[in-house]
């Protein structure tokens, strides 16, 4: 039972030598395809031979990273980290090569891409998700400050580097229990209102409806639609609700913006028309009946003046940007 158990384990002693051996083999295997990709990539002269090279080198290094923690004996979430370093020099590498060379367009995709990967090697763990979520959203946004990059890609890193970021206080949001609906929209509403406010003061033609009414639409219409189809009373979020399109018409208003006013008020609208229904069962009937009364006559006996009126709103309306 002895020499069994005595042979057993030498037999198990061979056998993690001959993993050992094996998982060196293949990193040295990845470590010689990329030496030979990189060579490859820096020495051709033809566009498509340098790009080959590039994927190549990418691809070797990305399987490199995951191999390194596995034959550790780490998980497979461990490997995002080395995978987020490798995007992270391939996007350092694309920041050095000229704007104009089409290269760099190739190596910030497939820096992309690597991210991608990497962040679904930690979806298992939410910390670990978030962090590789920040952390590229930090390279992301470090990579747009290149001098000479155009303005298109400007905006399209600082698209990525801000749904990044946004993306790992959610998932930290979700990890941490937090239910309120405005703690997952609000972060939303305002990056896109901050980039509509500095999309205006750099596009001099554009209007306040693609640049502000996205951003308005996810602060307002979420909890508006909470408000409308909720059971409970909602107290405080009525109120804040109320107070924040009043003042979405009020800078519209000053600003001479049309959507703010026009988001603001149908909020404020829809708001009020709750509160009557709310109301409806409080106050008695013939309340109701003689506020519709004396409104009617009112709008009668001012009729023409009315029309006036509503001509000069749609004109003033008309005129806002």
């Amino acid at each position: 039972g002895d020499q069994g158990s005595a042979l057993g384990s030498r037999g198990v002693e061979r056998h993690g030598v001959v993993l050992t051996w094996a998982g060196t083999g293949t990193l040295a295997a990845q470590g010689a395809l990329l030496v030979a990709a990189v060579a490859v990539a820096a020495g051709a002269r033809r566009f498509e031979v340098r790009v080959a090279g590039c994927l190549a080198a990418v691809g070797a290094a990305s399987a490199l990273a995951v191999t390194a923690p596995l034959a550790a004996g780490l998980p497979l979430r461990a490997a995002s980290y080395p995978l987020l370093a490798v995007a992270a020099l391939v996007l350092a590498a694309a920041a050095v090569i000229p704007a104009r060379v089409r290269l760099g367009r190739v190596l910030d995709a497939t820096a992309q891409a690597v991210a991608l990967v990497a962040a679904v090697l930690a979806v298992e763990a939410a910390r670990h998700l978030a962090t590789v979520c920040v952390l590229w959203g930090v390279a992301v946004a470090l990579r747009l400050l290149r001098r000479g990059e155009p303005a298109g890609r400007r905006w399209t890193f600082a698209g990525i580097a801000a749904g990044s970021e946004l993306l790992g206080a959610w998932v930290l949001l979700a990890a941490g229990g937090v239910t309120v609906l405005e703690a997952y929209t609000l972060p939303a509403a305002a990056l896109a209102v901050g980039g509509g406010l500095l999309a205006l003061r750099t596009r001099p033609g554009l209007t306040s409806w693609p640049a502000l009414g996205p951003g308005l639409v996810a602060a307002l219409l979420p909890s508006l639609v909470s408000v409308l189809a909720g059971a409970d009373p909602q107290p405080w979020r009525r109120l804040l609700l109320g107070a924040a399109a009043t003042g979405a018409v009020l800078a519209g208003a000053t600003r001479r913006w049309q959507a703010p006013v026009l988001l603001g008020g149908g909020v404020l609208t829809l708001l009020a028309l709750h509160e009557l229904a709310r109301g409806w069962d409080l106050l008695p009937r013939w309340i109701y009946l003689g506020v519709g009364g004396l409104a009617l006559v009112g709008l009668a006996a001012t009729y023409e003046r009315r029309r006036r009126d509503l001509a000069r709103l749609r004109a003033a309306v008309g005129r806002l940007s």
